[in-house]
């Protein structure tokens, strides 16, 4: 990447809504050279749609006002109406909002951006990026692999991007009880065999209940998202994947009743945790907290920063380090290691209502010049960060929050740097939000092997709405069919000498129409 502070495993097809919101308006955009100018014309009201991310409701109603947004309201002459949907409610009322064709005046998505043009909702933003956003063009013209990202099939523009350009897009995986490994003397598995070995020796000295902990969220899915994990090792996933150039879908590969085979050997020897098809989060943390289990899949942030000063605070001893992806062979790479594409898919749209899309441009390009991107990354220098040797430094108001806030809920209050927002991330938030040297040590260890994921992982692909409605039914039927056949061949319920019968109802189920609909959209991505 052409700048120092710049540095998505598959984007789904379906309309979500992301966790955080966007705005957009007035002010000049290369380093807002105008705003001065602009000051002494009355601020720019724009209408912004977007969710409330939980850590800025602790202390905040509305994103209008994080100290950054009020910041950059003064520098490009804006002001902000951020409309948030009710918790929970968010898809309802983002569809209720497009039916009575009442729109704000920016929305901040991720999804079927090419529907909601097509439907007539947004506007396409190639011209306006071209003459009134010349950071991003900038990066867009350096980067070509990013701008074929965000690009539809047809080269339009509907989105002005939340980029991780860094070398940190990897933000999970699985941990262990290194602190057991120690006391077992044993090292860090690697191969599957090695993992068994480890998971055995945890249940039969350490007496616990789950050597191997899975089923609950983030995915929320009784595969996931352990599960994937050791399913990988095989070199498939349990959903679409790239096999030599091609689409495949993995649970019907053989690989994967050598799986399942694992598994539920597994199952019947006490390695994995016998409760892995009820498992909520209460459960999860219950078991993670309670000493009884040995290796779990989490987050590095919120997970890591949660769980090990928990499990400290009641065993000093306690440490949680984190497991190279599984392998079947020593000294094989790990090809799936949930690496983030650029584009994380989160973008602001700019509706058809918007009566000034260029300074909603020019404002929002405001994130990609150098100060814009400090302000988004890092806030007010002196408030919230500080220059020490050339590295912006997070201060107390961060670190040690004089209100009790934890770091998360100190930078959401701020700054937008932990969730998507318009702008690119900067590896050095994640250097000082990542605390523990357990956490650093994690990121740099889950990121070794992170774009082997680029040559097996789906990108972010178009699908038109027939596709889109086709795809959803037809992965509807077979993820729901995958998860409760995945239950039985692991517990025991259903014999793995029926693994035929189960890729034959996935058949009947018309995966091959589904694998067609993914390979279209790849070939015509490949092809932009």
């Amino acid at each position: 990447m052409k700048r120092t502070w710049r540095r998505r495993m598959m984007l789904g097809t379906s309309l979500l809504l992301a966790i955080s919101g966007l705005a957009g308006c007035s002010g000049g955009a290369d380093g807002n050279k105008n705003a001065k100018g602009a000051a002494a014309d009355k601020p720019t009201p724009i209408s912004i749609w977007a969710s409330l991310n939980t850590n800025v409701s602790i202390t905040l109603k509305n994103m209008s006002e994080i100290t950054a947004i009020q910041e950059w309201e003064k520098k490009t002459n804006i002001k902000t109406e951020f409309q948030h949907p009710a918790v929970g409610a968010e898809t309802e009322q983002f569809n209720v909002m497009l039916a009575s064709n009442k729109l704000p005046d920016v929305m901040f998505v991720y999804g079927d951006y090419s529907k909601l043009y097509n439907d007539g909702s947004i506007i396409k933003l190639n011209d306006l990026i071209d003459q009134y956003a010349p950071n991003l063009k900038k990066i867009l013209d350096e980067n070509p692999e990013v701008a074929k990202q965000l690009k539809a099939d047809n080269g339009d523009i509907y989105a002005i991007p939340h980029l991780r350009l860094g070398k940190y897009k990897t933000f999970g995986g699985t941990f262990i009880r290194q602190d057991w490994l120690d006391e077992l003397n044993l090292q860090q598995p690697e191969t599957l065999e090695e993992w068994e070995t480890v998971l055995k020796a945890f249940k039969e000295k350490k007496g616990v209940t789950a050597p191997l902990l899975f089923g609950a969220p983030p995915k929320m899915t009784t595969m996931g998202p352990a599960a994937p994990t050791f399913l990988e090792a095989y070199g498939i996933t349990n959903t679409i994947f790239l096999k030599d150039g091609k689409v495949a879908f993995g649970p019907i590969e053989p690989e994967f009743k050598e799986f399942l085979t694992t598994f539920h050997r597994w199952y019947q020897e006490g390695l994995i945790d016998p409760d892995f098809a009820t498992n909520d989060q209460k459960t999860y943390d219950a078991k993670i907290l309670g000493g009884q289990a040995g290796a779990f899949f989490t987050f590095i942030g919120g997970g890591i920063g949660r769980y090990l000063p928990a499990l400290q605070e009641k065993e000093p001893k306690a440490n949680l380090t984190a497991a190279q992806y599984p392998v079947l062979n020593k000294g094989d790479e790990p090809m799936f290691t949930g690496r983030s594409w650029e584009w994380s898919g989160a973008g602001a749209t700019i509706t058809k209502s918007n009566k000034h899309p260029e300074e909603t441009v020019k404002a929002l390009d405001y994130f990609f010049s150098e100060e814009g991107h400090m302000l988004k990354n890092f806030g007010v220098e002196g408030v919230t960060y500080t220059m020490k040797d050339g590295y912006p430094t997070y201060t107390d108001e961060i670190l040690k929050n004089p209100e009790g806030l934890s770091v998360v809920q100190a930078m959401a209050k701020h700054f937008i740097a932990n969730y998507p927002f318009v702008g690119e991330d900067d590896d050095r938030y994640n250097e000082q939000y990542y605390q523990f040297q357990q956490q650093k040590d994690a990121v740099a260890l889950f990121s070794k092997y992170s774009d082997n994921t680029l040559k097996v992982g789906i990108p972010p692909v178009s699908l038109t709405t027939e596709e889109s409605s086709e795809y959803s039914k037809i992965m509807s039927d077979i993820t729901t069919y995958r998860d409760e056949m995945f239950i039985k061949f692991v517990i025991g319920a259903e014999p793995l000498e029926n693994f035929s019968k189960f890729t034959a109802q996935i058949d009947k189920f018309n995966v091959k129409r589904a694998i067609e609909i993914q390979q279209a959209a790849i070939d015509r991505y490949n092809a932009r």
